[in-house]
């Protein structure tokens, strides 16, 4: 896929999420959520926006250090086939030379052999 639409596809999404967060803040602006704490034995009472924008954030936040952690992933390995490739690359140059080298002595040698049965 073409890596413009890609970008636009992701921008979209991300457009529609944050206004889908936006409609549902909202609509429930005045409600009020209450959990419980299990460490400090008690009762919280909060907002809903403030616990859903907490969620939203954090959540935005573990994405980003996710792709971050795979894109550092990711670009050691294209470094290590970098390097590998240029490794190939570098041998096959080594033996061309050498068929090379080869060829050159091999018709030094045919001339030289010519020549020597040419003068008897």
């Amino acid at each position: 896929m073409n890596k413009s639409i890609e970008k636009y596809m992701y921008l979209l999404v991300e457009i529609l999420i944050v206004a889908t967060l936006a409609v549902f803040i909202y609509f429930n602006k005045n409600a009020t959520v209450a959990f419980f704490c299990p460490i400090m034995q008690k009762m919280y009472v909060t907002k809903l926006i403030y616990l859903t924008l907490l969620i939203f954030v954090l959540s935005h936040t573990a994405g980003f250090a996710l792709c971050a952690f795979f894109k550092t992933k990711v670009s050691a390995l294209v470094d290590a086939y970098q390097k590998r490739h240029e490794n190939i690359s570098i041998e096959k140059d080594s033996d061309k030379a050498k068929i090379a080298a080869l060829e050159a002595k091999i018709a030094t040698l045919e001339t030289a052999l010519d020549n020597a049965l040419n003068n008897k």
